[in-house]
């Protein structure tokens, strides 16, 4: 929808009549059947003239810029854990716009929550794609800025217009490797390009887990929880170790709203009171033992890329994860209620990646925060401080938190407001170091308490967008993040060239990626170049206006279909779908994601 400007003259008040003179009834000016067209053709050149020089709709068709952007897709919620989801399906329609491609439909689709794969997909409603808003005289005034989301003339065909996330300027070399972007300077050595905003890295994270959606069934079968209170143990024999950390009874789980609550007889006991979270992520094998009841045999797991927006099936066979490498950069959000506190109380968030600790302590006596890390072959304790700042926290109390280790920063939120801690909350991580996994990668979240009581809840872990070098596609790789070992040695043999890509950018050129990076025709992967002309952007996307309509009790019979789909016969005819539909009513906005495009 363009916007239009309207014009109205204002004209003079009639003058009072004069005292004993009645009121005269005044002239009616008539309008004339040129000025009616005048006034119609001056509205459509406005329009016209937005339309061309101030913003224009568009509609995302594809998925490739998932999940900042949504195009065709499906939303529902998992038939195991109740996790709403949404995954792309614009593979379900020609090119026509609502003629089904043939064997399109989708089957099933994979919860990016508990990875059950799910049968409803093939009923579900399907939406078209995010209308947004382009502002296309942003950049007559100002140049393109790294991490822009851009509408631009695909290179290699002028008449076609793509949209992706601008990560390269003019000039620059940009090498991808291990997720992440980095500039290379003329001595070979490199610089991490971080999100310019930590708060519009906040919106591009992608779900790991979310705890306010257990899949019930599977851990009343046997299966384990994610979170567990824990211990250090020097036995990693022992039963329920995971990774050197062995369950104990400190935190007590509030099995009604999904709490975890530490007890005021614990909290004098000197010691960090450790609430950890491990990577028990199921399989499609372990679903499908837990369908045949074939006993489960549960195992840990490295965090990958896996993206639920690309996990889906044609065919009746299960959807299957399409992740392959490790991903270290998390961020880990609650909410903190603290019932009781002692002098020198603190709060410790934890985040583990490769060989190194990142932790967080707020001190709830002054509400100080100090950021600190814990090298690789350094007593546990040893900590080195990166950075403090003062925080709203003080003793007892309720508040949220934001914990996150992405682009080699940390970042903290406390209430929704991000915490100031300056240049000390960065770090540089060399090619050597840091950069594959270990086992502490299996529990690479802690959340702990010393000298205070209290409850944590709505507990949810998050990655970034890992920028994947090439689009080749490893199954085994999702199994060998079960085993650490073997997933270090896949990589060093195998995987790393896979891994790695590196683009020389020309002056007055640009390189682009999608935020779905394993499903995204980006400047990775064109034949002719690899970067956009600074001549063939059209505007910066701003704005999600109309994500799309939500049909109102679909499941209860509420919503009726105003039309559907049509297909292909046998014979070649098209014909109507009516097991597809295409238009419900009555349905409400999807207001929440009405939003500024970041």
């Amino acid at each position: 929808m363009n916007e239009s400007q309207n014009t109205a003259e204002t004209k003079p008040a009639e003058p009072a009549p004069a005292k004993g003179e009645g009121k005269q009834k005044p002239a009616r000016e008539k309008e004339t059947a040129r000025e009616t067209i005048e006034s119609i053709v001056f509205a459509f050149v406005l329009a016209f003239l937005f339309r061309t020089f101030e913003a224009e709709a568009f509609v995302i068709p594809t998925g490739s810029m998932a999940p900042t952007l949504f195009g065709r897709h499906k939303d529902i919620d998992c038939e195991q854990c109740g996790y709403t989801f949404q995954f792309g399906a614009s593979t379900e329609i020609g090119r026509e716009g609502n003629i089904i491609s043939p064997d399109g439909r989708i089957r099933e689709a994979l919860c990016p929550n508990c990875r059950f794969s799910n049968r409803s997909a093939f009923e579900a409603a399907p939406f078209k794609g995010d209308r947004i808003l382009v502002n296309k005289f942003q950049y007559e005034l100002n140049d393109p800025k790294r991490f822009d989301v851009v509408v631009f003339k695909y290179p290699e065909d002028s008449k076609t217009n793509y949209i992706k996330r601008l990560v390269g300027l003019p000039g620059e070399t940009v090498r991808i490797h291990h997720g992440n972007l980095y500039r290379v300077g003329e001595n070979g050595g490199e610089e991490i390009l971080r999100k310019d905003d930590p708060n519009k890295q906040k919106l591009i994270q992608i779900p790991v887990y979310d705890d306010n959606y257990p899949p019930s069934e599977l851990l009343e079968a046997g299966w384990p929880e994610r979170w567990a209170a824990v211990e250090q143990t020097n036995n990693p024999e022992s039963e329920g170790a995971v990774a050197g950390w062995q369950t104990v009874e400190t935190w007590n789980r509030q099995e009604g709203d999904r709490a975890y609550q530490l007890p005021n007889e614990l909290a004098g006991n000197g010691n960090l009171n450790w609430l950890r979270y491990r990577h028990f992520a199921p399989t499609a094998e372990d679903w499908k033992a837990f369908g045949n009841d074939d006993g489960l045999t549960p195992s840990v797991r490295l965090i990958g890329d896996f993206c639920g927006y690309n996990t889906v099936t044609h065919t009746l066979e299960p959807a299957y994860s399409d992740e392959l490498f490790w991903v270290g950069d998390l961020t880990v959000s609650g909410v903190i209620d603290v019932d009781s506190v002692q002098d020198s109380s603190e709060i410790v968030l934890e985040l583990t990646e490769g060989t190194h600790w990142y932790r967080c302590h707020i001190e709830l006596d002054t509400g100080v925060a100090r950021l600190t890390r814990i090298e690789s072959g350094l007593d546990p304790n040893e900590e080195i401080e990166m950075a403090k700042a003062n925080t709203s926290v003080s003793g007892t109390g309720s508040f949220t938190f934001r914990f996150a280790n992405v682009d080699d920063r940390l970042c903290l939120w406390i209430d929704d407001s991000l915490v100031d801690f300056g240049p000390g909350a960065s770090y540089e991580t060399s090619l050597l170091d840091g950069m594959l996994p270990s086992q502490a990668d299996y529990t690479p979240v802690g959340i702990a308490f010393r000298g205070a009581a209290g409850t944590v809840s709505d507990l949810i872990v998050e990655r970034d967008i890992y920028y994947r070098g090439s689009d080749d596609a490893l199954e085994q790789g999702s199994r060998l993040l079960g085993n650490v070992v073997e997933w270090q040695k896949a990589y060093r043999n195998n995987w790393k060239q896979i891994d790695n890509f590196e683009v020389q950018i020309p002056e007055d050129q640009f390189f682009v990626l999608g935020d779905n990076s394993p499903r995204s025709s980006d400047g990775r992967f064109w034949l002719e170049t690899n970067t956009v002309p600074r001549e063939a952007f059209v505007g910066k996307a701003f704005f999600i206006y109309w994500p799309h309509g939500i049909p109102i009790g679909v499941d209860s019979g509420m919503a009726f279909t105003l039309s559907y789909h049509r297909k292909f016969t046998r014979d070649g005819q098209v014909v109507t779908d009516r097991s597809y539909p295409l238009h419900y009513f009555p349905f409400y906005p999807n207001f929440p994601r009405m939003q500024r495009i970041r």
